[in-house]
């Protein structure tokens, strides 16, 4: 992989990386594939700087060298969670997938939602979708202390005012001599491999391991809604990526493998709670938004009151664990 200099910083580069999938022959006598992780960066070291401006959105880039991202996804595959160390207890932090473009520059394409800050090393699940070359960043607008300096050799691009967008191709525009202590786990696909009878035959050329691998059921990652106090508003359901409903609140969460994707609701009356509904869309990989106004179908609508939704995922490998969200709606 070839990167221009940017800010005089980089030179040109090439650099490769190579992973060996495992294959091998399942009990039935068809070809599986196993998949195959990898941690990227490490949050081992003392968050003790800080390097934007707070209420500035920053975007972080590590660099190993100065000519080589850390965190540099080594195949196509998914982003299944990231880890941060920070010496601040407040302020929320994105993971950022960035794709290198010429001259040094790149191209935000896809961000994790907002995790909360809770001081120390802290872990996150996602479901980012990456591929090979791709390299992750870090966004954040509140001055945390995410950063150790007792590294001579780390080097961290960022983007300040303003931050990259998804969609939008630039450079790095500043530099930093301190380590972002980010990590990130990418698996190769988006199932996880499940061993059902493993025979390992040792010879002189090495170790040969026959297994069967069988996908796992899909996960859903960090379930968000953009208002947990709205009120109602006249259109259905949609579910899609774009605009922002004036009225009602938007269901965001990440999504490993296409599913079906089932919101219940239940309403709080007293000290209990009651059906009162469900959803149900065609959910796909990366971050799908359900835009929600309070209608079930065309004649009916949750009443106004206090409300938890549980979101499932489902295919034909199985069912994801149910997450929740409440939330209220008013006059």
């Amino acid at each position: 992989m070839s990167r221009a200099a940017w800010g005089g910083l980089l030179s040109v580069v090439a650099a490769s990386a190579g992973v060996a999938l495992a294959v091998a022959v399942g009990s039935a006598g068809a070809d599986t594939r196993a998949s195959t992780s990898t941690t990227l960066g490490s949050t081992t070291g003392t968050p003790s700087q800080n390097i934007c401006v707070a209420s500035i959105n920053c975007t972080y880039v590590p660099f190993s060298s100065a000519a080589d991202p850390e965190l540099d996804v080594p195949f196509d595959g998914t982003v299944t969670s990231f880890s941060v160390n920070s010496g601040s207890a407040t302020g929320a932090v994105e993971l950022r997938v960035l794709r290198p473009a010429a001259n040094g520059r790149f191209t935000g394409a896809g961000t994790s939602p907002a995790e909360s800050l809770a001081g120390g090393a802290q872990t996150f699940t996602v479901s980012l979708p990456v591929k090979a070359g791709d390299v992750l960043a870090l966004d954040n607008s509140t001055s945390a202390l995410l950063f150790d300096t007792s590294s001579a050799t780390a080097v961290t691009a960022y983007y300040e005012t303003p931050a990259l967008a998804d969609g939008t191709t630039a450079a790095p525009n500043r530099r930093s001599d301190y380590r972002l202590l980010l990590s990130a786990v990418v698996n190769s696909s988006g199932t996880t491999p499940t061993t059902t009878g493993t025979t390992t035959t040792t010879g002189t050329n090495g170790t040969t391991t026959v297994f069967e691998t069988l996908p796992a059921p899909p996960v859903i990652g960090n379930p968000t809604q953009s208002h947990s106090v709205w009120r109602e508003g006249t259109k259905l359901a949609s579910f899609a990526r774009g605009q922002r409903p004036p009225v009602g609140t938007t269901f965001a969460f990440g999504l490993g493998a296409a599913a079906k994707v089932t919101f219940a609701f239940r309403q709080h009356l007293g000290r209990r709670t009651v059906p009162a509904g469900t959803l149900s869309f065609t959910g796909h990989p990366g971050t799908d938004r359900l835009f929600f106004q309070g209608r079930l179908s065309r004649s009916k609508k949750l009443r106004k009151g206090r409300y938890t939704v549980t979101i499932t995922a489902a295919n034909g490998a199985g069912s994801s664990r149910p997450v929740s969200l409440n939330f209220t709606i008013t006059a």
